[in-house]
């Protein structure tokens, strides 16, 4: 008795094909992008960020006005990539964290230029930016007055001012990073005790040498929904610290889901 086994294979659809030829050929085609409809340039978009092929020169002509995502985490880009980000102002999200090494092309003009072209972002990742001073984050505080999550680690210029600009300024703030920034306890005192004081939820502050005990006390008194607190190397955290985190814990109204941070003995 004859047996016919049938074998069904996945059959990428033409849009996809097609998009992974263009991508493929790109010098031959990147000035037909310029007049492309929004979801061609989309669907080149989301394939050239996940293989890193964003660059300065490309990504005029892969942008368009509804864009809402950015992803250039694995993309080696610099200011000039953001300049030419001027007719997007719907842009929600722009990941710059830098997936390898630290990104040395970023820097705060080119942070002024995005802010002030993109008034509406609410999230922004610029983890090993390490050109990134204060003059930057401000302006993002500044033109930015719904960002809801800033992402500054290994942001290692930062200071107290870039803190003290967040706290007056952004308002809906939920998550902020500035992990090896130069900041101290007074910078922090500002984030948290200024207007996003209710509204943060996540704050990483590890590896600040200058950050004391009052730094962890003044979250735990000032940030009511805080639940993800990290501050693992900082040396000069002690004993203290961790007795304030405990006096919240057993306040019963705590909402911390995840603590982390270094004992020195």
């Amino acid at each position: 008795m004859a047996v016919v086994a049938e074998c069904y294979c996945p059959v990428p659809s033409l849009f996809k094909t097609c998009t992974e030829k263009v991508i493929q050929n790109l010098p031959q085609h990147e000035d037909h992008l310029v007049t492309a409809p929004p979801p061609i340039k989309h669907a080149c978009l989301r394939l050239m960020s996940k293989r890193g092929t964003i660059t300065d020169r490309n990504i005029e002509k892969l942008v368009y006005d509804r864009l809402v995502v950015l992803d250039l985490s694995a993309s080696q880009v610099t200011d000039a990539c953001l300049f030419k980000l001027s007719r997007c102002r719907n842009l929600r999200k722009v990941d710059l964290n830098s997936a390898r090494e630290s990104n040395q092309g970023i820097t705060s003009a080119g942070l002024i230029s995005l802010s002030r072209s993109c008034p509406f972002l609410q999230v922004l990742y610029l983890r090993r930016c390490v050109n990134v001073t204060d003059e930057g984050v401000i302006a993002v505080s500044e033109n930015c007055p719904i960002i809801v999550e800033l992402n500054c680690g290994g942001c290692s210029q930062l200071t107290d001012a870039s803190l003290e600009a967040l706290g007056q300024n952004s308002k809906h703030l939920k998550s902020v990073n500035f992990s090896n920034a130069g900041v101290t306890d007074s910078g922090v005192f500002s984030l948290v005790s200024g207007k996003c004081s209710a509204s943060l939820k996540e704050i990483h502050m590890n590896n600040c040498a200058s950050l004391t005990d009052e730094a962890v006390e003044a979250v735990v008194q000032y940030c009511p929904q805080i639940s993800i607190l990290l501050f693992h190397g900082c040396p000069k955290t002690t004993e203290n610290a961790r007795a304030a985190l405990e006096e919240l814990m057993a306040g019963g109204q705590c909402r911390m889901k995840q603590v982390t941070w270094t004992v020195y003995v």
